[in-house]
């Protein structure tokens, strides 16, 4: 029988990545990627200019870039919401090295480039969905690594308040629990600090 570490040395990104992605072009509109989000449920959409992933756009920046400001999502283009630089790791890269980059950058998913060219997505729910013992390595990886805050904090699962989307690592910040990408744009404004 492999050993958890074993199993997890093992793992690459290549392992449990999501392929093929769903990609935009940066002159798209903000409707047409929420359309595809839509229509293959899912949180993110990669944005491309001339074959090449140069970004992400993820539901959270859907709802405060364009809803929450009530720019007319018709005539707002991927170009201005897009999240770069595009945060990639190599499909040969370890489970246990992916995390680590997603720990440090406190991102919830890395887009997989092969020879600067996409070849798909991973996030830390693929990779939980892997193995029932990865999950306790990302826990204590998450709570070693999690950013300075109240020792009583209580990290919890479930859907973002604000969102909507499942997290597994929801955090309560003035009376609402919010994921990772919400907490992260909270702060980026510079508003909200997490609750005690």
């Amino acid at each position: 029988m492999v050993k958890p570490a074993t199993l997890v040395e093992e793992l690459r990104v290549r392992d449990v990545m999501s392929s093929p992605v769903v990609e935009a072009d940066v002159e798209a509109s903000a409707v047409e990627v929420a359309e595809l989000m839509r229509r293959y449920g899912i949180g993110s959409v990669v944005i491309s200019s001339q074959g090449k992933p140069v970004g992400i756009i993820t539901k959270t920046d859907l709802v405060t870039k364009v809803v929450a400001n009530g720019t007319d999502p018709n005539t707002v283009k991927a170009r201005d919401i897009i999240n770069t630089p595009l945060q990639t790791v190599e499909p040969d890269v370890t489970i246990d090295d992916a995390l680590s980059k997603m720990n440090k950058l406190k991102l919830s998913r890395l887009v997989v480039v092969y020879k600067e060219r996409l070849a798909g997505i991973v996030t830390i729910k693929d990779i939980l969905q892997v193995t029932p013992e990865i999950l306790s390595i990302v826990r204590e990886k998450l709570r070693i690594g999690a950013p300075a805050s109240p020792s009583n904090q209580i990290v919890t699962e479930g859907y973002c308040e604000l969102c909507g989307e499942w997290s597994d690592y929801l955090v309560r910040v003035e009376d609402q629990l919010l994921c990772e990408d919400c907490r992260i744009e909270l702060e980026r404004k510079g508003g909200a600090s997490v609750s005690e």
